[in-house]
């Protein structure tokens, strides 16, 4: 038998990297101007001792990057 559940379970997110987000710059040559970069950060989410950041859902994991940059700035 299989059959979907959904649990809820502490997990440890760690920072693994974040790097703040940068001003776009226009200048009169293409060459010397620069796009905007949103803020970004990588994370390792763990349950117990076992990676489990490859298989969260897309929506989780972006909850938790969410999650992390709030932190960071408080």
């Amino acid at each position: 038998m299989t059959f979907t559940s959904e649990v809820t379970a502490p997990v440890t997110v760690e920072v693994l990297s974040c790097t703040a987000a940068t001003r776009g710059r226009y200048d009169d040559r293409p060459e010397r101007s620069t796009p905007a970069e949103p803020e970004a950060v990588e994370l390792a989410v763990r349950l117990g001792g076992v990676d489990v950041t490859a298989a969260l859902p897309a929506d989780v994991l972006e909850a938790l990057r969410d999650e992390a940059l709030e932190r960071l700035t408080d």
